[in-house]
């Protein structure tokens, strides 16, 4: 595999950094829509199992098994996302993935039965798919070469201040709704606009900010020129086969292939963010009680994010993005067996810790790689499907943390946490060894093929 190489003069970091401020300013709304629009994500995410749950009755297993559903439609809307990117615009996409956030999110805010909050959290689906991949090609697009890592570093931290807010955020929401006799979230009677009286959990609550987070970025995303993705690059030309064609010219690389099996076992390292977001929050409340603030913990490895990742860009910047993915990666693989020893409070920050400096080192670069081997005009397309092992991991991440929490971390009886997470660690522990036996292949370089 090719490693995407500036081949200009050698530059030092602060004069890359001052080229990437002196930018086009719609890399700055990018990252406003990025940051809006993942505080919807991440406040999401931490309470799709609880809303699940507590909210439409739904068993640990049950709650699993709908967000691994969730997880496989947003697998299958990924392989036309990034064809319909490149083929139709990546504002266009933005636009139309924003609203469509924005008004399955209240879906999901107001739905008062199972079937209806099913119904609006698949629909969420393809909205989820298309934020990531094309946000990815709009940074590599409103950037160049020069300014790139620094350019996908700061995107990185933009939605990790994203992170750093929701924490807080969310227990700040939960923290009203906790009965002061019961210690435990309770519903409250509110009058909501539009909808009436009715009873209403801190979920819903959540997901209803997560409407207006979407309803913000989408509005940003209007304030782009539509002629902004062409960057500091000359325009390349590129054949109009439609997504069908795009998606089949990408799958004929070889090239692709090598490079997604290294993100099939990258990804074995990443379900450890799902677990987060699926398993941990039930597995320490259920250890610590719900008034842990598990919001505010976690959103500690963004707020650490926001000074490591650039950080980590700036003292890796000269090393190819393999090896800086490889070490990363090994140590984040190792974070799940802090909480072997324990779930108290020290333990909790270690495991974040040991998470968030992997993290660093191997995210941003990743975010990078990613578009810098896609071919000019195709980049939605490659990352699109450059995403896909990762949520085909997620499909298993759910009922396994269904499983994995009803046998060792029941809401009552017995418990075997340390069990719980020497299991996950296992399993990610694997990604690393694997992407190191298999290095020589991954990194193999073809010939280029005869004129």
């Amino acid at each position: 595999m090719h490693e995407a190489q500036n081949d200009g003069p050698k530059t030092t970091a602060m004069e890359d950094l001052k080229a990437l401020f002196q930018g086009p300013r719609e890399l700055w709304l990018i990252y406003l829509a990025t940051l809006l629009e993942y505080l919807g994500i991440f406040s999401f995410l931490q309470t799709l199992p609880l809303w699940l749950s507590a909210d439409h009755g739904m068993s640990d297993k049950q709650a699993g098994w709908w967000a691994s559903t969730f997880s496989m439609l947003v697998t299958l809307f990924m392989f036309f996302v990034g064809g319909l990117a490149d083929t139709f615009g990546v504002r266009r996409m933005l636009i139309v993935s924003f609203a469509l956030a924005a008004v399955t999110r209240l879906g999901m805010s107001v739905a008062d039965t199972p079937s209806t909050a099913v119904a609006a959290l698949m629909a969420f689906g393809f909205a989820y798919a298309t934020t990531s991949p094309v946000l990815q090609t709009a940074v590599q697009r409103a950037s160049n070469p020069r300014t790139r890592a620094f350019a996908f570093s700061l995107w990185y931290v933009s939605f990790n201040v994203a992170g750093a807010i929701v924490g807080p955020m969310i227990d700040m929401i939960r923290g009203h709704f906790i009965d002061a006799s019961t210690k435990k979230l309770a519903p409250m009677v509110m009058d909501v606009p539009v909808f009436g009286t009715r009873l209403v959990s801190a979920h819903a609550v959540i997901l209803a900010l997560g409407f207006v987070f979407a309803t913000l970025a989408a509005l940003v995303v209007l304030f782009l020129r539509k002629d902004f993705e062409h960057g500091g690059e000359a325009p390349v030309v590129v054949k109009r086969t439609g997504p069908l064609g795009a998606f089949k010219e990408v799958l004929g690389d070889k090239l692709f292939w090598r490079f997604m099996v290294m993100l099939v076992l990258l990804s074995l390292v990443r379900m450890m963010f799902q677990h987060m977001h699926f398993t941990w929050p039930k597995y320490v409340s259920r250890e610590q009680g719900d008034a842990f603030p598990m919001g505010t913990v976690w959103s500690i490895n963004s707020m650490a994010i926001i000074v490591l990742a650039p950080l980590g860009t700036a003292l890796t910047r000269n090393f190819k993005p393999f090896q800086v993915l490889l070490v990363g990666a090994t140590i984040s693989s190792l974070s799940p067996f802090v909480l072997c020893f324990g779930s108290a409070m020290p333990y909790q920050l270690g495991m974040i810790a040991v998470l968030t400096i992997g993290e660093a080192l191997w995210s941003p670069r990743l975010y990078e790689y990613n578009v810098s081997i896609a071919p000019r005009g195709r980049e939605a397309t490659y990352v699109s499907l450059a995403a896909l092992p990762y949520f085909l991991a997620k499909f298993f991440v759910g009922p396994a943390s269904g499983i994995l929490l009803a046998t060792y971390c029941p809401p009552e009886g017995p418990r075997n946490s340390a069990m719980m997470w020497g299991i996950i660690g296992m399993s990610t522990i694997i990604g690393p060894i694997g992407i190191w036996l298999l290095r020589g292949w991954i990194q193999k370089k073809d010939e280029p093929a005869a004129a």
